[in-house]
């Protein structure tokens, strides 16, 4: 099978599952030892093709307790090997069938790291995995007919309300993680959980506690009826928003969205806060939020390019963060920060 770029680059590797003879989409590279289970099945990894740089993928197998999602939302899978006679304990399958199952692309035997590298120095691009290489007119007209307006096949489909004893949150579904809202309802919260469709106006009228504006796939600047809707609820009830959420409240508080020079995805992203403490977290996204009004405090900073990673409207009690506190899969530096956060919102 063969690899092919969008600038006429080709790798070739093995397919070890799946039946479809071409798959494509855009890149997203994971750069841990472990969590395939999660960023596989993250829904802000939609249609992505996820890229493994650790080379030995798959040892402990699959368990769909650790699934994010009701099963993998990637276009396909690419690494160096997958492994097989998984050993763990938990495991209930082991990568290449899990993968059989869903009929998801697998390509091993790949040079990851000759691709990962041709990837940090040309930048993400596309790419289509494929029996037949294709012309570039041909990839042209196959990446048009792909949907760039992803967040409303990930969003649940109707209201649904999770019980808890605490405050009520709001939580606006653009393409949440099952563990995130584990963690909020184990905290104690109510949440109904809202289509990303949903008017505003029928989330006000809950007066809920707290508004949370989840992850998701896509790029904030291809909903900006959301970006309205939002800007709408800002000083009307607190507002929490991580990853995609975030950049639709940063654009919402009159920020500029921005392409990262390098695309910020892995379990293990350095930012730094007040003074000189550095936190580990977890992301995934190619975008930022730029220029915020200088009512806007900059909680977090990026350690590697200085880029925002989180932001405070105290007057409005909105509150931003571009990274995954609860780290699914990844670090947790942060989360009973941003927990303690989200309660004094509340």
């Amino acid at each position: 099978m063969y690899i092919q770029l969008e600038d006429g680059t080709v790798f070739t590797g093995k397919e070890f599952s799946g039946k479809k003879r071409r798959v494509g989409g855009r890149f997203t590279v994971h750069s841990t030892m472990i969590g395939h289970e999660e960023v596989m099945t993250d829904p802000a990894n939609l249609d992505r093709i996820l890229l493994f740089t650790y080379p030995l993928v798959g040892g402990y197998g699959m368990n769909f307790e650790d699934n994010q999602s009701d099963g993998p939302t990637i276009a396909a899978f690419i690494c160096r090997r997958a492994m097989e006679n998984a050993t763990n304990f938990r495991s209930e399958m082991d990568l290449k069938e899990y993968l059989n199952y869903y009929d998801v692309v697998g390509i091993e035997d790949v040079d990851t790291r000759g691709l990962i590298r041709h990837l940090k120095e040309t930048g993400m691009q596309r790419g289509v995995i494929t029996d037949r290489l294709m012309t570039p007119s041909e990839m042209d007209e196959y990446f048009a007919e792909q949907n760039p307006n992803t967040i409303e096949e990930v969003s649940t489909i109707e209201v649904t309300e999770i019980e808890g004893e605490g405050p009520t949150i709001a939580l606006w579904d653009f393409g949440v993680k099952d563990g995130i809202l584990e963690a909020l309802n184990d905290a104690g919260y109510r949440l109904i959980v809202y289509p990303a469709m949903t008017n505003y106006e029928a989330i006000l009228a809950e007066k809920p506690d707290l508004l949370f504006l989840s992850s998701g796939p896509g790029v904030a600047a291809h909903y900006l009826d959301l970006v309205h809707d939002i800007g709408q609820m800002i000083g009307k009830l607190p507002i929490y928003g991580m990853g995609l959420g975030a950049q639709f409240l940063g654009l919402a508080l009159g920020g500029d969205l921005v392409k990262l020079a390098s695309p910020h995805a892995g379990a293990s992203i350095a930012v730094k806060g007040e003074g000189e403490r550095v936190y580990m977290t977890s992301q995934n996204r190619e975008y930022g939020i730029e220029h915020l009004p200088e009512s806007v405090a900059i909680d977090y900073r990026n350690v590697a390019d200085g880029s925002v990673e989180g932001f405070t409207d105290k007057e409005n009690k909105a509150v931003g963060v571009l990274f995954d506190p609860f780290g699914l899969p990844g670090a947790r530096d942060l989360l009973s920060t941003q927990l303690a956060l989200i309660s004094e919102l509340a």
